[in-house]
Order: structure tokens, then C-alpha cells, then sequence
């Protein structure tokens, strides 16, 4: 999840540094423009992250993989899975928004 969220930050480089640096003042930031012809390849490899993380996520387990000791041998599986699970969706709507912000930041910050 983490590697995907800092997947979809690479793709949108170049255009939240620009914005984000003239919010504070540091416009030689804006340079971080010629990342654009990057932004397709960081994409794929964010719905590459954020597939395999629903695969992992979502896959059946047997019950006994739990050592003895560990967070889901204390808590239950079903409580670590639902964690997992939110936490998982979290991450896609973070990835969402910041992989497409090149689109919506046009109409948001005019």
C-alpha cells in the first residue's frame, strides 16, 4: 500500500511540486515539470502496487498461519483482515486523488 501511495506521488510530481512550491514561494521548484512524460509510467506502476496490495488483502488464508503470540493470534484474523481491508481502501483513495490531481487541479485552483 505504502509503495503505491509513493507510486502515484511520483506520477503527479510534476504538477503538485509546481503548485505546491508557489504556495510557498519557492518557485524554482517549478523545474519539477519535465517529470510529466514520467506520469504514465508512475501510473501503471501504482495500479500494479494497488493490485497486488487487493490481492494480498482479499486472498483466502487458512487460520492456522497465525504464530503464536502475534497481533492476529491475539486479536482474531477477522479483526487484522478488517484493519487491513480499511486501511487498504485508505490508501486507494489517497492514490486516487493525488494520481488524478492533474486533472482536477485546473478546475479546483483555477
Amino acid at each position: 500500500m505504502a509503495a503505491s501511495l509513493i507510486a502515484a506521488f511520483g506520477a503527479s510530481i510534476c504538477c503538485i511540486g509546481p503548485i505546491a512550491a508557489a504556495l510557498f514561494g519557492m518557485t524554482s521548484l517549478a523545474a519539477l515539470v519535465k517529470y510529466e512524460p514520467l506520469r504514465p509510467f508512475f501510473a501503471v506502476i501504482t495500479f500494479g502496487f494497488l493490485g497486488a496490495a487487493f490481492y494480498m488483502t482479499y486472498r483466502k488464508r487458512p487460520a492456522d498461519v497465525c504464530e503464536p503470540d502475534s497481533v492476529c493470534a491475539t486479536r482474531g484474523v477477522d479483526r487484522v483482515q478488517r484493519f487491513n481491508r480499511i486501511m487498504l481502501w485508505i490508501a486507494v483513495v489517497v492514490a486516487m486523488i493525488v494520481l488524478t490531481f492533474p486533472t482536477w487541479s485546473g478546475w479546483v485552483l483555477g
